[in-house]
């Protein structure tokens, strides 16, 4: 017979909005959105935050978008130098979900990614996941095929570099980090709740370097600890051409510069939040 003050914990899985910032790299944005297609557990938004791509970009994201049963869309702004931090910023003030998971667009993500984000969440934290490189000559056909395939390619032919990070592992490693050591907004999971809090990305970072790592440092401040998770939550980074880096020493002024006690940043994602109310 049923006893009625027998609790029964049922565990509830966050809401996810899925974020993949590109900026003119359409052939690898199709890759991606199609393993996207192919998770194990969808994400119930995706948003593609861009940089000012061209029109083949916006047209290969609809014609995606229109095939899919979640919610998905495109924020786009003209492109004026790497503004990641504003476009990222926006598109969070768009999402509706609890959980936010960043991807770049030139990283493919595992079968599993999105499910084991969902699983890694606990709240009050973030989590850091890794990827794998894929050398140059790999990343011409990786993931246009079967998965498994390509992986296996490239993992015996040597194309892949950190291929710790390659293979999923049967249970996760974690540890608790308070430093600053493998920072990076590619497979970044943090709940929108605290973005809100200490307002997103500041926008005075213009040019590549340090964003990430400065959004973390008042993440931290703010008692958000980071989770560094090893062996799930994969995904697979594409070789490109690296990024321009003359921004990077005014970059690392701004991550020294911010101060103690400090928790949100002054341009941020509070510009942006009235606007996304508006739109609906």
């Amino acid at each position: 017979m049923f006893d009625a003050k027998v609790k029964i914990a049922i565990e509830v899985k966050p809401t996810v909005a899925l974020i993949i910032s590109t900026y003119d790299q359409p052939n690898y944005l199709g890759r991606i959105l199609r393993a996207v297609s192919a998770q194990r557990s969808a994400p119930d938004e995706v948003f593609l935050a861009d940089d000012g791509s061209g029109p083949d970009t916006r047209s290969l994201f609809e014609q995606w978008a229109a095939t899919q049963s979640c919610r998905a869309e495109h924020i786009r702004q003209e492109h004026d130098g790497f503004r990641k931090s504003r476009i990222v910023n926006q598109t969070v003030a768009r999402a509706q979900a609890d959980y936010l998971v960043f991807l770049d667009g030139d990283t493919i993500p595992h079968p599993s990614f999105i499910s084991d984000h969902r699983r890694l969440s606990r709240a009050g934290r973030s989590v850091q996941g890794h990827r794998v490189l894929v050398r140059h000559r790999a990343s011409r056909s990786f993931g246009l095929g079967d998965f498994s395939e390509d992986r296996s390619r490239a993992f015996w032919r040597g194309q892949l570099r950190s291929w710790k990070h390659a293979f999923r592992w049967p249970a996760p490693w974690k540890r608790v980090r308070g430093d600053l050591v493998g920072v990076r907004g590619n497979n970044m999971a943090i709940w929108r709740e605290h973005m809100v809090k200490v307002n997103g990305y500041n926008e005075e970072f213009v040019g590549w370097g340090h964003e990430d790592s400065e959004l973390m440092v008042r993440l931290l401040k703010s008692g958000v600890p980071r989770v560094d998770v090893r062996g799930w939550a994969l995904c697979y980074h594409l070789w490109h051409m690296p990024a321009k880096r003359t921004n990077v020493p005014a970059g690392s002024e701004l991550l020294a510069a911010v101060p103690d006690g400090q928790l949100a940043c002054q341009k941020g994602l509070n510009q942006h939040l009235a606007t996304a109310a508006r739109a609906g």
